[in-house]
């Protein structure tokens, strides 16, 4: 799961990879939450693909914290693009 804020589309690949890139540290943004129930198809979440897992269908779920703090936000916005005629390149 990827967590961004108003500013950002989560629809748009692009903003959201801008998100992780300008508001995301991974030693401080990612949280894992271990044995929890997967998806059953996932065969990943085996033990005979990860022993630490206890049983078939259960797995770590990560989070990707790419917000940004609130004592903080002022620092944050994003910067507008310039208008550009492209006409005049065509």
């Amino acid at each position: 799961m990827i967590l961004v804020d108003d500013d950002v589309d989560p629809y748009n690949i692009g903003d959201v990879m801008w998100a992780m890139t300008m508001r995301y540290q991974g030693d401080v943004s990612t949280v894992f939450i271990p044995g929890v129930r997967g998806h059953s198809l996932d065969v990943s979440s085996t033990p005979e693909f990860n022993p630490m897992l206890r049983a078939p269908g259960i797995c770590c779920k990560t989070i990707f914290d790419c917000t940004v703090p609130l004592h903080m936000k002022e620092r944050f916005e994003r910067s507008p693009f310039a208008d550009v005629d492209l006409g005049k390149y065509f």
